[in-house]
C-alpha cells in the first residue's frame, strides 16, 4: 500500500509539475510596418521600393495580385504572387522588388505586407494598379 501511494504521488507530481512555470512576458517588439512605399511602372515592370521596420527577428514580405474586372472596375480575387520569407538583413533598409507585368490586355492590382520570423503580419498596403504597356 505504501509503494502504491508513493507511485501515485510521483505520477501526480509528474503530471502537474512539468512544463515551464514563469510569469508571461509582454511582447516588447515594435509592430511590423512597411514604410516609404513607392511604386513606379516602366514598360512591363512594376517596381516597388519600401522599408520594413519592427517585428521579431528577421523580416520578409508578401505580395498579392488581383485582376481588375472591366465591368465593375473591382478586384476579382487576390492571390499570392510572391513571398520573400524572413531573412536577416531586410529590416531597416531600402528594399526593391520588380514585378513583371505579363500582358497589356488586363489591368492588375498589387498589395504588399511585411511578415516576421514568428509569423506576425503587418497591414496590407494600399492597392497599386498597373498594366503592361503595349509594344
Amino acid at each position: 500500500m505504501r509503494n502504491f501511494f508513493l507511485v501515485g504521488m510521483i505520477v501526480i507530481f509528474a503530471l502537474t509539475g512539468c512544463g515551464r512555470k514563469e510569469i508571461p512576458q509582454a511582447d516588447t517588439s515594435e509592430p511590423l510596418q512597411l514604410i516609404n512605399l513607392q511604386h513606379q511602372k516602366a514598360l512591363n515592370v512594376l517596381q516597388l521600393r519600401f522599408t520594413i521596420l519592427g517585428g521579431v527577428g528577421p523580416v520578409g514580405y508578401q505580395i498579392d495580385r488581383g485582376e481588375i474586372d472591366n465591368h465593375c472596375n473591382c478586384v476579382l480575387l487576390w492571390r499570392r504572387h510572391y513571398e520573400q520569407p524572413p531573412i536577416p538583413g531586410q529590416k531597416d533598409v531600402l528594399l526593391v522588388k520588380n514585378v513583371k507585368l505579363l500582358t497589356h490586355e488586363r489591368e492588375f492590382v498589387f498589395r504588399i505586407r511585411a511578415i516576421d520570423s514568428i509569423g506576425n503580419l503587418g497591414a496590407w498596403s494600399a492597392p497599386m494598379r498597373a498594366r503592361a504597356d503595349e509594344i
